[in-house]
């Protein structure tokens, strides 16, 4: 970098540089819609690849969680799933949540403590959940209220710091960042993962402070934590960054939450570039913009504008897998990745009622959907609702040949013979149906389509 600038070339670079960014005008109607609407398609160039054997570690955001369930579904050993945090663990539920660190100084601060053991502030960190009661808060694992000694709550917290010593052996890292709206206890000097209770404030009023992070701070953090993880590491760096695309909550500032949350995500992906820019061994993954571009009636699962549809989420690894890990046996192959991500695509483009779109989808990857079953079936799905019977039924004939244990490709077929007018070819099948199947008997007993025969 130059002086304070990202990137700065000679106009004749850049001019060339532009010349063979094939991706380099926004996408229209016209030209390349189909990268934006209905499901955002931003492309990635890795600066480094993974394998079979290397191990990975996640941390971060809610968002991480769903990162790290889709990686490890694919075949690699995700280091941050692998914990035993004894009694306590297994008393407050999911424990998976106490790995969801929402700032980037939460983050470091797991990480020096499970690296340099003697920073850990040990029971100074466990807050009295009520004055005068045996119930403690630790807010840098959440806000879970914790009914058991403080000799096994801190036992507790050393496994979970074990957890994340991993850090420091992992192949590779997956950070996810996820606001920049913080607490900081002026007691420890410490910013804290979430914030601390009213009652506690309350009783505490000059010790916590709600401070909003700048683009200095985020970028100072980042910083910080590389360096933490070089000093500890024997292996070379490989991070893969992204931003939570689950946006706020609420906010503590006073404006708009629609604004606070544009400040909070912008800000961060600002310093993850510039950042990147620095640092050897560093990637972004647009999983943000995968999200937040896509036509919010898919990327959203449960209608509240917060919670990322599953589909989307396996298309976004299927392309981290796609774009990163390497296709060695033992993993999902790349063919396997590109039918997981196609599925999800074509069924969230069949939710809007995009049939048309659907179809031609599948038919840009006719190599993917030839000897799959389940796309056969979502291709003749497309097909019947698009009136285009004759190749439904075709494709229907082809995903029954493939999933011989599903009924639904030959009801599928019976019923487009109902628009085709075969009713001697619905009577065969349906005796096949009879015989296949003989447990559906409400299909073959429905009077929709018996005018065909």
């Amino acid at each position: 970098m130059s002086g304070s600038n990202l990137e700065a070339r000679p106009a004749l670079e850049a001019y060339k540089t532009a010349a063979r960014n094939d991706l380099r005008r926004y996408p229209s109607p016209e030209k390349d819609g189909e990268r934006l609407y209905p499901l955002a398609s931003p492309s990635v160039r890795p600066g480094f690849s993974m394998s079979r054997s290397d191990t990975v570690f996640t941390i971060g955001s809610c968002f991480a969680r769903n990162v790290e369930s889709a990686l490890a579904g694919n075949g690699l050993v995700v280091l941050s799933r692998d914990f035993e945090l004894g009694p306590i663990g297994e008393g407050l539920g999911f424990a998976g949540n106490f790995f969801n660190k929402y700032s980037i100084h939460s983050i470091i601060n797991e990480f020096r403590w499970a690296m340099d053991r003697s920073t850990f502030p040990g029971r100074d960190l466990l807050y009295t959940a009520k004055e005068g009661s045996e119930s403690y808060l630790d807010l840098q694992l959440g806000s879970s209220k914790l009914d058991y000694p403080i000799t096994e709550i801190l036992e507790f917290r050393h496994r979970f710091l074990d957890v994340m010593a991993q850090a420091a052996e992992a192949d590779v890292l997956v950070v996810t960042l996820g606001y920049v709206e913080v607490w900081f206890d002026r007691k420890l000097d410490i910013y804290l993962n979430v914030a601390p209770p009213p009652a506690l404030a309350k009783r505490e009023p000059e010790r916590f402070e709600f401070r909003v992070l700048s683009y200095e701070d985020v970028l100072a953090g980042l910083r910080e934590m590389r360096e933490l993880l070089l000093k500890y590491r024997r292996k070379p760096l490989r991070m893969l960054l992204t931003v939570s695309p689950v946006p706020l909550l609420s906010t503590f500032r006073d404006m708009d939450v629609l604004v606070a949350n544009s400040y909070s995500k912008s800000v961060q992906r600002a310093a993850i570039d510039a950042f990147v820019a620095e640092s050897d061994g560093v990637d972004y993954f647009p999983s943000y913009e995968f999200v937040t571009l896509s036509d919010p009636r898919v990327a959203w699962s449960r209608g509240d504008y917060r919670h990322v549809s599953a589909d989307l989420v396996a298309r976004i690894m299927a392309t981290v897998l796609q774009r990163y890990v390497e296709g060695e046996s033992g993993l999902a192959s790349p063919e396997a990745v590109g039918v997981q991500s196609l599925e999800a695509s074509v069924r969230m483009v069949m939710r809007l009622g995009e049939y048309a779109e659907a179809a031609a989808l599948l038919e840009r990857n006719a190599k993917l959907v030839a000897g799959n079953g389940g796309l056969e079936l979502q291709f003749g799905t497309a097909l019947q609702e698009t009136g285009r019977f004759e190749e439904a039924f075709d494709a229907f004939a082809r995903a029954g040949e493939l999933l011989p244990n599903n009924p639904d490709p030959l009801e599928a077929q019976i019923q487009c013979c109902r628009k085709l007018g075969r009713g001697p070819h619905a009577e065969m099948l349906l005796a096949e149906h009879s015989e296949r199947f003989p447990g559906r008997t409400a299909f073959r007993d429905d009077d929709e389509w018996q005018g065909v025969l």
